[in-house]
């Protein structure tokens, strides 16, 4: 039980600076069997002086030893030899449901394959038997089973189970199911590359493995993540991430406090940090675990259905319907969806990808079951000082779902450094506007609003406050990426002069808001 005793380490200092603590033996007389209850230990071995939880894993610490746990269960000891195991000297009948999953498993079925290795593991049923369980987790990590490969690294990471002691090896394992989002494979990843355990000492590899399972709600990597921003390894040094990842662990039980004047890391970081750091921890922490609960609601969510209003978007863009049912909007508001929705005349539909230009910020998305929208017309020349005006949906949360009108003027015929993909315009932007339409008073589209300059960026950096400095990618930049999709056809340009009050009628019913998850 290497890695628990590493644990124990890190309730009290930093995870990737482990403390070597030598093995320890039962106190007096005391038998721990496989498969007691804590409850069990608890009352053989007396009050623990420590705990610390490790996803569905729990070591309790006691003065002369460390007793390992899963799921209630005990699975280990702190120096690696077996537990005394209850051991039958009387041939036991396999109950009918060992048979038929045996039956199962020696034609290759997966999931009879693991169940036996878990099992034999925790005599389910049946006596004890770590070979058998190795053998048939083993067959089932073979066969791509994440959890089989896991609990593979597992045996090797802890030499139990009737499998010898081998960190590379484990991480081989490891590494497979992580690689298929195992969160609890992930953590212990992450963790043998902060200690180096089987396999070199690398930082950014470590924290790349913990953000991952900390994002799948484990517990355990959300507090080695939390020290990973507080000592700047592997990341930049940043006390509020740190604080937030903390707040997040302790939500989720970790760690397990056992003493009444114990100081977690969170309780040490706060001291140094401000108000106004601890304040935006809290927040930072609140929008973590929105995210996670999020993950989950989708994750139930089957693939054609649109996401209910109860599951809160991750941010929102605009865009312009097209006819054929395609949107044009800017790739940086879907570039990291997982899962796109777009709400035209009040109603929401499943959106996907179907082209992108990324270097230009474009995309074009494709709405399930839609075939309406407005037939796409561009401004031939567009000139300093004219008139033009968009429609969006910025912060929908606070400002309303009703799509919203600003006007102004071309202000530039160049974007930042000189770029000629942009225009400067002088029409108001919010967040939530990028990636709708940007139009001069035909209705001809003179291209997608994308971004604003920031106010107080610029004033720390130049002294000036600037206002309404805001920019949109010109329609040009569009014509060729439209041109690769078929369905889509492109008008000539509009010259007859419209009431505006008429135009932004007409033209609102086609200014959609964009939904990522």
């Amino acid at each position: 039980m290497k890695h628990k005793i590493r644990w124990v380490s890190l309730i009290v200092g930093f995870a990737f600076l482990p403390i070597i603590v030598s093995a320890a033996r039962l106190q007096s007389d005391a038998k721990i069997f496989r498969n007691d209850t804590r409850e069990s230990v608890i009352s053989k071995m007396g009050k623990p002086t420590g705990c610390a939880v490790f996803g569905n894993t729990e070591v309790l610490m006691f003065k002369d030893c460390e007793v390992e746990l899963e799921g209630n269960r005990v699975v280990g000891v702190d120096d690696r030899r077996m537990i005394d195991e209850k051991k039958s000297t009387v041939k036991v009948d396999e109950p009918s449901f060992v048979v038929e999953k045996r039956e199962k498993a020696n034609r290759g079925d997966v999931d009879a394959q693991r169940s036996l290795g878990y099992i034999y593991s925790t005599s389910f049923g049946v006596p004890y038997d770590a070979k058998e369980s190795a053998k048939w987790y083993r067959l089932a990590a073979e066969q791509g089973d994440a959890e089989a490969q896991y609990r593979l690294g597992r045996g090797y990471d802890t030499g139990t189970d009737g499998f010898p002691l081998d960190e590379k090896e484990a991480n081989k394992w490891y590494r497979q199911a992580a690689e298929q989002g195992h969160a609890d494979a992930q953590c212990f990843l992450g963790l043998n590359y902060a200690w180096g355990s089987g396999t070199f000492v690398d930082y950014k590899e470590a924290v790349k493995w913990l953000r991952s399972s900390a994002e799948q709600g484990n517990a355990g990597a959300q507090l080695n993540l939390g020290r990973a921003y507080e000592k700047g390894q592997g990341v930049l040094e940043d006390y509020v991430q740190a604080y937030a990842w903390y707040l997040v662990a302790e939500v989720n039980g970790m760690p397990r406090v056992t003493q009444k004047d114990e100081v977690t890391d969170k309780d040490a970081l706060k001291k140094k940090l401000s108000s106004i750091q601890i304040s935006a921890g809290q927040a930072r922490a609140k929008e973590l675990i929105t995210n996670f609960e999020r993950k989950k609601q989708l994750a139930k969510l089957p693939a054609d259905q649109v996401p209910s209003a109860d599951i809160a978007p991750s941010g929102y863009g605009s865009g312009l319907l097209v006819k054929g049912g395609y949107v044009v909007t800017c790739w940086h508001v879907v570039e990291n969806a997982k899962k796109i929705s777009v709400s035209c005349q009040g109603k929401d539909f499943n959106a996907s990808v179907v082209q992108k230009d990324a270097g230009n910020d474009l995309a074009i998305l494709r709405m399930d079951g839609v075939a309406a929208g407005v037939s796409m017309s561009f401004s031939k020349s567009v000139k300093l000082g004219e008139q033009v005006f968009t429609m969006g949906f910025p912060h929908p949360g606070l400002q309303g779902s009703d799509v919203k009108f600003t006007t102004g003027s071309i202000s530039g015929l160049t974007g930042p450094g000189n770029t000629p993909v942009y225009y400067q315009i002088s029409a108001p932007l919010q967040s939530g506007n990028s990636g709708g339409p940007l139009f001069d008073e035909y209705g001809n589209l003179v291209g997608i609003v994308a971004a604003k300059l920031d106010s107080l960026k610029m004033l720390a950096a130049t002294g000036d406050l600037t206002q309404n400095v805001n920019y949109a990618i010109k329609s040009d930049y569009l014509v060729p990426l439209l041109k690769t999709v078929d369905g889509i056809k492109l008008q000539p340009s509009q010259t007859k002069p419209v009431h505006l009050l008429s135009l932004v009628e007409e033209l609102k019913k086609s200014v959609v808001m964009i939904k990522v998850y």
